[in-house]
């Protein structure tokens, strides 16, 4: 009985030697430092996917982050251990994790990583929104990782500012694409804040900002689309349209916007009209004296308040000053904070700013002169 066993086993064949790389892989992996780590296992990993595998729970503990972890991380998910890069990428420092989750959205023309993403949103969900696992998707143009975004722009509102960034990489991934859908929903949006960011996003689907620069056609677009809504979007949302428009190049549409932000207290012409108030405190020999010019500016449908005071300096740089020669003092131009209505808003301006003027010069007496209208 024994005699046969022996001779069984000694018939038996042998296991066959593993292959030399294998051999080598596996001693590297285990020598290797953190930084070398990623390589090394996707080494081993690319010589033989089951010996890769069999490392990969020891070899991703040490592994850091890095752009060997990015090449091995690929490797791991066309294995099927999308699992460890999650509980992986988790461990990492934020901006770690960030910077691997949008190299890993950069190689989405591997089948294996979008439909990572896409697991990865059945798997962790709220978590794949909170977590920003979404980040990697704008450079990641699949069906999938539209349909995500899509997805995530529905269902993330509650949480604003995650809300906004789910926009913007939709509006990225898309591109030109995503104008008609802005404009779908920016139609229909009456919450301001959330109109706001849509408007935002019309620059992140021009591509402000972006490696390849902006794309003049989507530009040229998305100020027709802005420029159409303007008129039915929030005040604040055309606060918002103000500076994307203007990250869009077109400064004349950008400031056309301000009678539209404005239009309660514009005229029946459309234009706006503003108050100015120009003092010059003058120190002279013997005393203090104060002049105090008022005008409103007329035809100002284009100008925002803040800009006001510049364009308002060819004609406040021409006030005659009656001071004597032997004072000096400074122009202080100040601008209604924002348009006036009607005469009695201009008068209620004036009014204000003279007795600030009275707070600050007590007992100083005050030439007032009022100008004539004037357009900017």
């Amino acid at each position: 009985m024994l005699l046969t066993l022996v001779l069984t086993a000694l018939a038996a064949p042998k296991p066959p030697p593993l292959p030399a790389c294998v051999v080598e892989g596996q001693k590297v992996l285990a020598e290797a430092g953190p930084a070398a780590a990623g390589r090394a296992w996707l080494d081993l990993a690319t010589c033989d996917a089951a010996a890769g595998k069999a490392a990969a729970p020891d070899a991703w503990k040490k592994i850091i982050a890095g752009p060997g972890a990015d090449a091995a991380a690929v490797k791991a998910l066309e294995l099927g251990l999308g699992d460890a890069i999650r509980t992986w990428a988790d461990t990492q420092q934020p901006d770690e994790k960030s910077a691997f989750v949008n190299t890993l959205g950069e190689q989405c023309t591997n089948a294996a990583v979008p439909a990572f993403f896409a697991e990865s949103a059945k798997v962790l969900g709220e978590k794949f929104w909170s977590g920003r696992w979404f980040a990697g998707l704008d450079a990641c143009r699949t069906p999938e990782a539209v349909e995500l975004l899509k997805a995530g722009v529905e269902s993330q509102t509650a949480e604003r500012g995650r809300f906004k960034a789910v926009l913007e990489t939709l509006a990225r991934n898309l591109g030109k694409d995503a104008l008609p859908v802005l404009e779908a929903k920016l139609a229909a949006e009456k919450d301001p804040e959330i109109a706001s960011y849509l408007v935002g996003a019309f620059a992140d689907a021009a591509g402000v900002g972006s490696v390849a620069g902006l794309n003049t056609e989507a530009a040229t677009a998305a100020v027709a689309t802005l420029q159409k809504l303007g008129p039915t979007m929030p005040e604040l949302a055309v606060e918002s349209a103000r500076t994307t428009l203007l990250a869009l190049r077109d400064e004349a549409a950008s400031d056309g916007m301000a009678a539209l932000r404005y239009r309660a207290l514009a005229q029946a012409d459309g234009s706006l009209h503003y108050g100015v108030y120009v003092t010059k405190v003058g120190t002279c020999k013997k005393d203090t004296r104060i002049e105090v010019h008022t005008m409103l500016l007329t035809h100002a449908g284009r100008t925002w308040p803040d800009q006001v005071v510049a364009r308002a300096k060819p004609h406040t740089d021409a006030l005659t000053w009656k001071l004597p020669k032997d004072c000096t003092g400074e122009l202080v131009v100040t601008a209604s904070a924002t348009p006036v209505k009607d005469a009695a808003a201009f008068d209620a301006f004036v009014k204000a700013q003279d007795t600030e003027l009275q707070k600050k010069h007590d007992g100083v007496k005050v030439k007032a002169f009022a100008e004539a209208p004037a357009a900017i």
